[in-house]
């Protein structure tokens, strides 16, 4: 089936103010689009993470309920459900599940629900207030944690208040994406100013309109000083006014710039709060102004918005001041007018502490905390990502009255006779949302319209497919995972694999067992979010042979020739007769084997022989390699790669090593000695084949990351390939 018969006019990608494209995905067995916010205020319950430390800052462990009191507004309130959670692993969401129904059996603290599924991690760059010298100190502190503290089963963001990151604004676990969007970030102009003379600071103003007198009278002066009309032929009342109305023009341009970040953070939570479980947001900022007691601004509502964003999501806010460890301000851009009476300097002082507020109450009030004079961030990332997993779940039903309003109602947790104890956790919560006045989030399509006219394209059942590839998170009616591999192959150059499995224990067979027919669609982006290619067809399923569950899904494997380059992949599964509806998303970067560096191809693993009744397409491949790298202990697996960019010595042959580790957790399991890759039987030198079988007998159940290291000894290079595998 061509391209152009998938109809892709109407899909779009979630906007939100000034931070278009951001589309987080996952692995389709950790998201849902069906699953609600993970905390409810709409609904009955309220829930909400609380965590206890010691004075060394040490999480507390072993708390009991009654050990807890409930205050909202002052008033005491009775909790419902109360569970001491660790986050990011298997158990937690079923614990959040669980919150929403008090009276439900509490899952059973299996040691197995503890294993780690991995972190949701998002870098919030506020680059409407970084610096050029704040936007190279950020790069630092990002880049530090894509090398030395992600784990390859993080889910990991980057997103910038102006928008500029783009498509790459999207959680991932592929450090190449990663990069791409870091590299995106560039300085971006912020300071409001205006033309007048003399010059007039965002201090300046803000201290203006709060009352500074001698400030004002400064200006007065200036004005008088400078004006063609005698001074007794003006009203200094009204010179006043018009220095207060230059400073109020100021700070609404200079808040008006915090409401789009803060807008854009409040959108990012909205839509991550999707994704079940904890979700750490690092925001990366040189400060804001909260609102002036004179000023229209609307930063403190924007702020209570988040606020209750960070309570519904399950987010915890941890703000950097990216100036690190600073000396007071000093004016190097003569934007500060020259002042021998040191008015001007008396009002300046505490600005940098002053725009530090708005950082501090939006990590204190979100649970989080503030990092700020210092210049080592990079090393306090891993740390309060650790300080951050552990915490108490409680969930209340909220008074009758509170959803009739749109107030700001505020939180506070104690924990009864230990004053000695710090607790943290989001401190409030708007009662009615929807009256509060939310912002929605835009939707705009970004996909430029194919072949098929838009009215085509929004009826039928394609129009569910359609929706589940622009959807945020991944579809979980029809349980659908994908595995994408490169390939380079003679004659045709690389090619992209994409495997697709799809459970068929539900699909609907209809009477007398009838085959089911399931609508598969893949779109591929580039990293600019312009579609590359993609397909569209229908797979048939027969009707399992027995009821023992023998064959419980249906790999579909398609391939495209592609150019190098990053792309993401999104596939929709949508069972013909029941509706059933699944969706799964993954980045894979594409070499160039021209520039003749040592590169692999994609690491395959758990090949296995099939015969051509259980293929699902036409292809003349016989090796079917696993979708959803599950693995039982008592079996081996096996694994394939192809080397490519060797360089052959003097015999004309290369000389490579190879290497084979198994991890979990980040700490190594396996390490196999280095030994040498036979080429002496290899007739395509181009394409060395490398693989391996490993028994798994020795490992206990859980998730592991396998790793081939390829070493070329005549040219002294190498290099790796990393894929994730679990153990049942």
């Amino acid at each position: 089936m061509r391209l152009s018969d998938l109809p892709l006019a109407r899909l779009g990608f979630i906007f939100f103010c000034f931070v278009p494209g951001f589309t987080p995905h996952a692995h389709a067995q950790d998201q849902s689009n069906d699953q609600t916010d993970v905390i409810r205020v709409k609904t009955e319950l309220v829930q909400t993470g609380v965590m206890v430390f010691d004075k060394q800052g040490k999480f507390v462990d072993g708390l009991k309920p009654e050990q807890f009191e409930l205050r909202v507004d002052g008033k005491p309130v009775p909790f419902s459900f109360f569970d001491r959670v660790t986050a990011w692993t298997d158990r937690e969401e079923r614990q959040l599940a669980a919150a929403t129904a008090p009276g439900t059996a509490k899952p059973p603290a299996a040691a197995a629900e503890l294993s780690s599924r991995g972190r949701t991690i998002i870098f919030y760059i506020d680059d409407l207030h970084l610096s050029l010298d704040g936007i190279s100190r950020t790069r630092e502190t990002v880049n530090h944690f894509i090398d030395h503290e992600m784990s390859p089963l993080d889910q990991v963001a980057f997103a910038s208040a102006s928008g500029q990151i783009g498509f790459l604004q999207q959680l991932t676990d592929n450090k190449a994406v990663l990069r791409a969007a870091l590299a995106r970030l560039k300085f971006v102009p912020y300071v409001v100013r205006d033309n007048d003379t003399p010059p007039m600071t965002e201090i300046i103003a803000l201290r203006i309109l709060n009352g500074d007198l001698d400030t004002m009278t400064y200006y007065a002066d200036e004005l008088l000083r400078r004006s063609y009309r005698p001074a007794k032929g003006l009203n200094r009342e009204a010179i006043y006014q018009t220095i207060k109305n230059r400073a109020n023009q100021i700070l609404m341009g200079l808040e008006n710039v915090t409401s789009n970040s803060l807008d854009s953070l409040k959108n990012l939570m909205d839509i991550t709060g999707r994704i079940p479980g904890r979700k750490v947001i690092f925001f990366i900022s040189e400060g804001f102004y909260l609102d002036t007691k004179n000023s229209v601004g609307p930063a403190n509502d924007r702020l209570r918005h988040v606020i209750d964003a960070a309570t519904r999501t399950g987010s915890v806010i941890y703000t950097i001041d990216a100036r690190g460890l600073f000396a007071p301000i000093h004016d190097a851009a003569g934007s500060r007018p020259f002042d021998p009476t040191g008015r001007l300097d008396r009002a300046s002082i505490g600005e940098g502490t002053l725009s530090q507020d708005g950082l501090n109450a939006l990590a204190g009030d979100t649970g989080g905390r503030f990092l700020k004079n210092q210049n080592y961030f990079d090393r306090w990332v891993d740390r309060m990502l650790d300080e951050t997993s552990n915490y108490y779940l409680l969930a209340w039903k909220p008074a009758v009255e509170e959803h009739k309003s749109a107030d700001f109602k505020r939180i506070e947790v104690n924990v009864i006779g230990r004053p000695d104890l710090t607790v943290r956790l989001p401190r409030g919560f708007i009662s009615n949302e929807t009256k509060a006045g939310a912002r929605a989030v835009e939707v705009k399509a970004t996909v430029p319209d194919t072949a098929i006219p838009a009215s085509a394209a929004a009826k039928g059942p394609d129009a569910a497919l359609i929706a589940a590839l622009g959807a945020p998170t991944a579809r979980r009616g029809l349980p659908t995972q994908i595995s994408i591999s490169f390939l380079d192959v003679p004659n045709t150059g690389p090619v992209l694999t994409i495997a697709t499995q799809m459970a068929t224990g539900g699909l609907g067979y209809g009477s007398g067992h009838q085959a089911a027919a399931v609508d598969l669609a893949a779109v591929v982006f580039n990293e600019f979010g312009k579609q590359a290619t993609g397909f569209k067809t229908r797979v048939t399923v027969s009707p399992p042979a027995s009821s023992d569950g023998s064959q419980n899904n249906v790999i579909y494997t398609h391939k495209l020739p592609l150019k190098p380059g990053l792309y993401q992949v999104r596939v929709a599964s949508r069972d013909a007769e029941t509706g059933n509806v699944g969706s799964a998303a993954q980045w894979i970067e594409i070499p160039d084997l021209a520039a003749k560096k040592l590169t692999l191809s994609s690491l395959m693993v758990g090949g296995q022989f099939i015969g051509a009744n259980e293929r699902q397409n036409s292809g003349s491949e016989q090796v079917q390699f696993s979708v959803d790298r599950r693995f039982r202990r008592s079996s081996h697996l096996n694994f394939l790669t192809i080397i490519y960019n060797s360089v052959a010595g003097g015999s004309g042959t290369p000389d490579l090593d190879a290497q084979i580790e198994i991890s979990r957790n980040g700490k190594p399991v396996i390490a196999s000695p280095v030994r040498k890759v036979a080429t002496d039987t290899t007739t395509d030198l181009a394409r060395i084949v490398y693989g391996a079988d490993l028994p798994l007998q020795s490992l206990p159940p859980g998730r592991y990351l396998l790793q081939v290291t390829i070493n070329d000894r005549i040219a002294r290079t190498s290099a790796a390939q990393q894929v994730l595998f679990e153990i049942e």
